[in-house]
């Protein structure tokens, strides 16, 4: 026999998901519509969103079909949840906690005009080899693991514009210089859920990074984590290290709220 508490908890459940179709709908719904959505008869429908009627989160259209939608209040909860945190805020202790498994750095970074803009930086405190990303600092998008990542949201238009725009720049004797071969590693990135800077950006160095994905369900920051390539094998990194670093992008999209497109 269910507990109060648990017919509680399936009301709730069903509301969530009243709520998720009628944010998804390009337009107001009528009830049948909702009720077939939600799987849900029309009088346990009728319920939850008039429930959603009378809190102010959802309207009913006077005339016509009276259809059902969300209202502006559903903006103003999210704003008032975006001022309490922002995604570094949210990431830190994932990043903490994967720099500790892995002993290597572990670096949180967004798109910011063109370039890699590190958020967050949490170095491996027992390596003696100097890690060059710190907070708030900036590095070139074709040459780093971080850089590939945020790249595969643009279109081929924009990809070709930053191009123009910043260049190539080479940084060693394996930095990407070419245009085509740029459009093929993002390519590449996009395929295999994960990018490599191979000694790109620094010799001596390695660095994966995978896609933390917005509400939008576009790439809106990267989880790296970097080394040298005498600990960051690249058998290591296929097997032991990109399964911990994509587990954790993952984390962190739904924590934020986000949508994994390939999901």
């Amino acid at each position: 026999m269910p507990t109060k508490a648990a017919k509680s908890n399936l009301s709730v459940l069903k509301t969530i998901r009243i709520i998720e179709i009628l944010a998804r709908a390009h337009e107001p719904m009528r009830l049948s519509e909702l009720a077939a959505q939600s799987d849900m008869p029309p009088s346990t429908t009728l319920r939850m969103v008039n429930t959603l009627v009378e809190c102010g989160y959802a309207y009913q259209e006077e005339h016509g079909q009276q259809r059902y939608g969300l209202t502006m209040r559903f903006l103003q909860i999210g704003q008032l949840a975006a001022d309490h945190f922002s995604i570094r805020d949210v990431a830190h202790p994932f990043l903490v906690s994967l720099a500790q498994e892995t002993r290597e750095t572990c670096c949180l970074s967004i798109d910011d005009h063109g370039c890699v803009r590190y958020l967050d930086v949490v170095e491996n405190a027992q390596s003696n080899i100097l890690i060059r990303q710190r907070i708030g600092g900036s590095a070139p998008m074709h040459c780093t693991g971080s850089g590939k990542i945020l790249l595969s949201k643009y279109t081929p238009e924009a990809l070709d514009d930053l191009v123009a725009q910043h260049g190539l720049p080479q940084m060693t004797s394996h930095t990407i210089t070419s245009p085509d071969e740029l459009r093929y590693e993002v390519a590449k990135s996009i395929e295999r859920g994960y990018s490599m800077d191979d000694e790109e950006c620094e010799i001596g160095m390695r660095c994966m990074a995978a896609p933390i994905y917005g509400s939008n369900g576009k790439v809106t920051a990267a989880l790296s984590l970097s080394g040298p390539i005498s600990r960051m094998t690249k058998m290591r990194c296929e097997v032991e290290l990109y399964p911990r670093l994509q587990a954790y992008a993952e984390q962190i999209t739904q924590k934020i709220g986000g949508q994994n497109p390939v999901r």
